[in-house]
């Protein structure tokens, strides 16, 4: 059988049962309160772009230290982008957003807002989502972008940035090389986001901007809570997520034909492709119409650079011949224009004859079909 035994607890008087429930209400209001200011600080880092900010190895215990200097590295993209990246040239441009201020009573601190950034405070509030972190980088990247002076300029990734104060700072990452690195992107629901880009010969990489908030604390589950338990760590290592896009070049065939001496139109047919890392990137099939003697060109956009293309004079018209190479290569390179050259001459026989270039495509109304082109070059 068992026995049940309630114990009951006395309050001696009802004067000491009312202070009793003062202090639990006190201290209900204050864990609430201490919720409200830490909670801005919990960690943002997947909103940004960023994989992950890696703590330094010398985090101290005890309250938060704002007289001691802070530093940050970053590290351009994860290590399958590492190689590509190295030519890209990315540097870091690091604003301070706003300074870091004490919250009496508790190991935390709340932001005070830099007079170029006032305008977050009101995205800031007091439990800021991950849609409220986002708005608040595009805020600050919007005023880093019309005129904001940066803490740190140009810096090198993978070297620590040193002796910053404890605050939110915004990274900002482009390619050194680049003149205009601003950009914008499509966001999801449509809206432009500001963003920067870097370029290797290859790639263009796109990159959010970021906010880190110094000194932080050891992430447990993937998220850092500035108001959690644990030693606050001053060096901070943050990798960055950018997206890769290849870069994209043109292709000029020129062609020249010597004689004109048949009535009907002389076409000169041209097969295409492109050839980048071992994979077919990109196919396309070309003509070139004379009705007379002279010189026309037509270019070909959106072949990924880099790639190898090889093209070949297919079809030569009823009553000419080559007098050129009919294969011909080049290699597609970034802000120029690749190119080959091919010449016909009338071969005296005086054949008539014609060709078309069928195109196929995509339309809304009829769908997939083929499209007659008769002629693709352009006198120039």
């Amino acid at each position: 059988m068992t026995t049940k035994i309630k114990v009951t607890v006395p309050i001696k008087s009802q004067m000491q049962k009312e202070e009793r429930l003062m202090k639990i209400k006190r201290n209900h209001w204050q864990a609430r309160r201490l919720g409200r200011i830490a909670a801005p600080l919990l960690a943002f880092l997947v909103a940004f772009g960023m994989v992950m900010a890696m703590p330094g190895l010398n985090g101290e215990a005890g309250a938060v230290d704002f007289d001691k200097a802070c530093s940050l590295t970053v590290h351009p993209g994860n290590e399958e982008l590492a190689g590509d990246l190295e030519k890209a040239g990315v540097v870091i441009d690091l604003y301070q957003v706003a300074g870091a201020e004490p919250v009496a009573g508790h190991d935390t601190y709340t932001y005070s807002f830099a007079d170029a950034y006032k305008s977050l405070e009101g995205i800031y509030g007091e439990n800021p989502t991950d849609a409220d972190w986002t708005a608040m980088a595009q805020g600050a990247a919007k005023a880093a972008k019309d005129g904001g002076v940066p803490a740190v300029t140009g810096a090198a990734v993978g070297q620590p940035m040193e002796g910053l104060k404890c605050g939110l700072y915004l990274v900002i990452a482009r390619g050194s090389s680049l003149e205009e690195y601003w950009t914008s992107v499509t966001a999801e629901d449509g809206t432009e986001e500001v963003a920067t880009i870097a370029a290797s010969p290859a790639y263009t990489y796109t990159y959010m901007p970021t906010l880190v908030s110094l000194p932080s604390k050891e992430a447990e589950d993937g998220v850092i809570n500035t108001a959690g338990p644990g030693e606050w760590l001053y060096q901070m290592d943050v990798t960055l997520k950018p997206s890769q896009a290849l870069r994209h070049g043109s292709l000029e065939i020129v062609k020249t034909l010597q004689a004109y001496e048949t009535k009907d139109p002389a076409t000169f047919v041209f097969d295409v492709e492109a050839v980048l890392d071992g994979n077919v990137v990109y196919s396309n099939v070309v003509s070139i119409t004379f009705t007379e003697a002279g010189q026309k060109k037509t270019i070909l956009e959106g072949i990924p650079v880099g790639a190898e293309v090889t093209v070949e004079e297919v079809y030569s018209g009823a009553s000419y011949t080559l007098v050129s190479e009919g294969t011909q290569t080049a290699t597609i390179v970034a802000n120029e224009v690749a190119s080959v050259a091919f010449t016909n001459d009338y071969d005296e026989t005086n054949r008539g004859g014609g060709s078309v270039t069928n195109h196929f495509a995509n339309s809304e109304e009829e769908g997939w079909g083929w499209t007659p082109i008769p002629d693709s070059g352009a006198d120039r």
